[in-house]
Parts: C-alpha cells; structure tokens; sequence
C-alpha cells in the first residue's frame, strides 16, 4: 500500500504533511444495508467512500489517507483505491469510533485530518480548516438538528460538544500539536474505547487542550443516515 505524493498545494503557511484518517468500521445499521454503509451508492455509481476520496484528492493532494475498516472489511478494502493506508478494526462490534481513530493514528506520522466515514460533503467544509490549529467544522447549518452541537466562547474556541446544541459539528476535526498528543492518549486508552467522538473532543478539553471553530457559510455535510439522505447530496455534489 503506496502513499501518495503529487503536485503541491497552496496551504497554510504552517501546513505540512497531513493524514487524513476515515473511520468506516460501522454496521450502518439506520440504513438497514445489507453491506457496508461507505459503499452504498450514492451518486452516478459512486459510493460515499468514492466521493469522499475524490473530494479529499482534489483538495488536498499531498494527503495520505488512512482507511479504518471493520464490517465486511474485505468489500470495504477491495472497493477501495490501492495507493492509500487500509487498516482494520477487528473488533469493530465491540467498541466505538474511539478505537477506529486510535487504529488510524498508529499508522499516522504527521497532523491528522479525520473525517467520518459516511459523510458527504463539499469543498468549502475542507477549505476553511486552519492548519495552524486545531479544531472542528462546524456551523449552525451544517448538519441535521437530531446531531451533536457545541458551545463556543468569544475566541471561537469550543467549550462543551453535546446533542441540542444550535451550532452542529460537521464531524469533520484536526488535530496537531498538543491536542494530538491528547487525541493519542485517550484513544490508546483501552478505557476510552467505546467512546464516540465528541466525547473524545470533550476530554481533550478537559485536559487543556484548544479546539477552535473552523466554519464557512457554504459549507455543507450531508450525514448519510437513510435513503431519504441521498436524495440531498445532489445539493452539494
């Protein structure tokens, strides 16, 4: 499994190498599909794993990407390019998106882009990450009023991430510096497997660490939970 390095990119001024790390272990047991939820077709036979990758190409192409799978993984890696990182969470069924990222950040060496392997979404959600810092995408309309939420303080800092919140996370984060140092920590933590990612987030915060607000009014996700969801990426593709 070869790494990819193409032409360069106008980045940040701090921006260096990056891996980007797509949890896709999950059952995706709302959609009731009898295969992996990131292959599920979405657009002109493209699966959302198609369409994340080929947005994730075009804007940054330095990136090496960091597959974690789990259910029928096998389908997931064979349906999937051959020049990133594929890895597998073997006990996918027994622990949470904690676990899969902890996976993910042992094959890692730079800063860490992750993104949830059953998103869509568009250019501007990847273009206003501030590689300068650490910190989550996030705005009042980017996601579905059922979906984590976050507070936030005058320095567009997150203080708190739980559901019911206004401003929703487009469950899209990066990680460099010291909170990368906490994000490895806590999700090396065999106590800390079963957590979910604003819970990672928050302890993180907990711990000192600084997670900024990166938003831009086009931005938009589309958090594939049902076929009624489909129907609306064709508003952002």
């Amino acid at each position: 499994m070869s790494k990819r390095y193409t032409r360069n990119i106008k980045q940040d001024k701090n921006f260096s190498e990056l891996d980007i790390i797509i949890p896709a272990a999950g059952l995706g047991k709302r959609m009731k599909s009898y295969g992996p939820k990131s292959l599920i077709k979405i657009y002109k036979e493209k699966s959302i794993l198609d369409l994340q990758i080929e947005r994730i190409n075009k804007t940054f192409p330095k990136a090496n990407i960091i597959l974690v799978t789990g259910f029928k993984s096998d389908n997931v890696m064979n349906d999937s390019p051959d020049n990133i990182i594929k890895i597998e969470n073997e006990s996918y069924q027994l622990t949470n998106v904690a676990r899969s990222i902890g996976i993910g950040l042992r094959a890692s060496k730079n800063n860490v882009l992750i993104i949830y392997g059953d998103l869509i979404f568009n250019k501007e959600c990847l273009e206003c990450i501030k590689f300068n810092k650490s910190g989550i995408v996030a705005s009042k309309t980017l996601m579905k009023k059922n979906e984590v939420g976050c507070t936030i303080n005058n320095k567009l800092e997150v203080e708190n991430m739980m559901y019911d919140l206004e401003i929703k996370w487009g469950q899209i984060s990066f990680f460099k510096g010291y909170e990368l140092n906490l994000l490895k920590k806590i999700c090396w933590n065999p106590d800390n497997y079963n957590l979910f990612g604003f819970e990672v987030i928050n302890r993180i915060i907990e711990y000192g660490g600084s997670i900024n607000v990166f938003t831009d009014k086009k931005a938009k996700v589309i958090d594939i939970d049902n076929y009624k969801d489909i129907e609306l990426v064709k508003g952002i593709i």
